[in-house]
């Protein structure tokens, strides 16, 4: 019986931690900051990645009509 307890006692801590850590992955699954879940969140970045792509295009062409008309 001795031996039992002292398995038990060795033993949960570990147990302990895992189930903490089980509990707040699952409560954390599917929700984001306000409650949106990360599909939304990741579609959210994927559109402004996009915007800041199309704005950063903008930019690198004007710089290059300015760098042809500096050069000539």
């Amino acid at each position: 019986m001795n031996d039992w307890m002292a398995l038990a006692a060795s033993w949960l801590p570990f147990v302990v931690l895992m189930a903490v850590w089980l509990w707040l992955s699952r409560g954390y699954r599917g929700r984001g900051p306000s409650g949106a879940n990360w599909a939304e969140l990741y579609e959210q970045q994927v559109a402004e990645t996009r915007r800041m792509n199309v704005f950063l295009e903008r930019i690198a062409v004007s710089l290059e009509k300015r760098g042809n008309s500096a050069g000539n």
